[in-house]
């Protein structure tokens, strides 16, 4: 089973937003690890200033902002 790259409270970006809202967010918040799907870790994440939340696969996802 893959391990988690990504820690709670971490900012991440989404690598690609293909097939979203224009209205959604680009950044996001670790809120929690999720078990793996097709072999990615899945986290749940949250923008607070926009208030909303979404899972997303760890391929998906890269860091932002200081490490």
């Amino acid at each position: 089973m893959p391990s988690h790259r990504f820690t709670i409270g971490q900012m991440v970006r989404l690598v690609t937003t293909k097939g979203l809202s224009p209205a959604a967010a680009v950044t996001y918040t670790i809120e929690a690890p999720m078990p793996a799907y097709q072999n990615s870790p899945q986290y749940r994440l949250w923008n607070a200033e926009l208030r909303q939340g979404r899972v997303a696969l760890e391929r998906d996802l890269e860091a932002f902002g200081p490490a």
